[in-house]
């Protein structure tokens, strides 16, 4: 096996519970929180209606459910339809750095898994923490999207380890996960290209349901092909022409900042990048009056919007995919209606004719100053001439020290109850954060599923 795979390993079977900070398990269990509440708030959208119509139901072997019904299903098909809702709306928390993780999309895979196997919530905490630290550190240094690769595998690989934590498997079968996870997940990054289709919110399902399928063929013996990421025709040489990745996973945990406390919780359901252009709009818009705007210029940074900046399906999205990943209808909707919801981007917000003709009167650059300082700094600056000729400006800028200087918990808990307010009761959500507050007590993992039910 390549030295790439054994560093997997060891981090999958050398990190215990003990090792989490207080900090870090605070933050995953924000974190937990913030993906019950965009899974339960997506769970009638179109692409989760087709998901769960081919879930079947089990009446043995291993099974999970599904959010919301609590349909009794196998737990790679559970894990495919939760983590479903948990993209479409695209409003859980993410990481970029090299390339784009959504790490909470293999939650539903660790949590297909241990409610099978009846695990604690103790080793539910423990398996989130590594499916982040797995995900995250890869995209710190491998920028596959960059070279025309989609985030499956990075989530099948991350799906996989925290699974096969969960199934005590040995280090042979480790090994033998980690290459059934990412070898067959091998995605186009053309899902995130022009017209946007729903399968841009399925590509990291797929890969939580193919890091469970591999989990559990790799306990039942299946052996897969070795040197997937250093070899001949492995990752490296396939996809990143040659270049080889040192990926930073951590020889020990003291002192250390788990990735799980460094990604973003959304606060609005749009691409990462969009996030703080949506922030600086609502800073513009208490300056000044729509009606007073001769052009807007937006500054954003390079290494997120030089490929889709020119896209005219940017500036006139056809579907929510489209214009939630459009810095220009983003920033005009942030500005007219001073916030985003999942809302308006069901109601198709980004047709109306006051939407188009703001994002008629921008125009993008993408300055070297913003691009210097990313993505360790995301910066957005709106410069607002009036028709007047006098000129307005308001910038945002947000750092990895900002998204981990707070556990997330409050905002998560907000969001959590801004979002399931129509879904379930007060005192379901009470419940159900009292559960997740204190999931390391809890001795079985499918009780938190139990709360789901709509």
């Amino acid at each position: 096996m390549d030295s790439t795979t054994e560093k997997l390993v060891t981090l999958a079977r050398t990190l215990r519970y003990e090792d989490l900070t207080p900090a870090a398990i605070r933050a995953a269990k924000a974190r937990i929180v913030s993906t019950i509440a965009v899974s339960l708030a997506a769970c009638d959208m179109e692409p989760v209606r087709i998901a769960r119509r081919l879930a079947q139901p089990v009446a043995g072997g291993p099974a999970a459910r599904i959010f919301g019904s609590l349909l009794a299903t196998t737990p790679d098909m559970a894990a495919f339809v939760n983590s479903a809702m948990v993209r479409c709306l695209d409003m859980s928390d993410s990481y970029v750095m090299a390339a784009v993780s959504h790490p909470a999309d293999a939650f539903p895979a660790v949590l297909a898994v241990a409610e099978a196997e009846q695990r604690s919530g103790r080793d539910l905490l423990l398996a989130t923490a590594l499916i982040y630290e797995v995900q995250c550190r890869f995209v710190e240094v491998v920028p596959y999207n960059h070279h025309g690769w989609d985030q499956t595998p990075v989530v099948a690989l991350g799906a996989a380890i925290g699974c096969a934590r969960l199934l005590d498997l040995d280090d042979a079968q480790l090994r033998h996960a980690i290459s059934l996870a990412v070898t067959p997940n091998i995605a186009l990054n053309q899902t995130r290209t022009g017209t946007l289709s729903m399968w841009k919110g399925m590509a990291g399902p797929q890969g939580a349901r193919g890091g469970v399928f591999a989990a559990y063929l790799a306990r039942a013996g299946m052996t897969g092909p070795d040197d997937i990421f250093e070899g001949k025709f492995g990752f490296w040489n396939q996809l990143m022409e040659g270049a080889t990745f040192n990926l930073p996973l951590p020889a020990g945990f003291r002192n250390h900042n788990f990735a799980v406390q460094q990604t973003m919780i959304k606060s609005f359901p749009t691409r990462f990048n969009c996030q703080v252009p949506v922030f600086t709009a609502q800073k513009l818009r208490g300056m000044l009056a729509i009606d007073q705007i001769e052009t807007l210029k937006i500054e954003s940074i390079r290494q997120a919007f030089q490929r889709w900046m020119d896209l005219p399906e940017i500036w006139k999205p056809e579907t929510r995919e489209t214009a939630d990943h459009s810095l220009p209808c983003t920033v005009a909707m942030g500005f007219i209606d001073g916030t985003i919801t999942p809302a308006m981007m069901e109601g198709n917000r980004f047709k109306d004719a006051d939407v188009l003709a703001l994002m008629a009167k921008c125009k993008i650059e993408l300055p070297d100053e913003f691009a210097d300082v990313a993505p360790e700094i995301r910066c957005c600056r709106l410069t607002a001439t009036l028709k007047n000729g006098a000129t307005v400006v308001a910038e945002t800028r947000r750092s990895l020290a900002d998204d981990m200087a707070d556990p997330g918990w409050d905002q998560a808990v907000d969001k959590f109850n801004t979002l399931t307010a129509p879904l379930l009761s007060e005192n379901t959500r009470q419940t159900l954060l009292e559960w997740v507050d204190r999931m390391e007590t809890q001795s079985g993992a499918g009780s938190l599923v139990d709360l789901t039910r709509l």
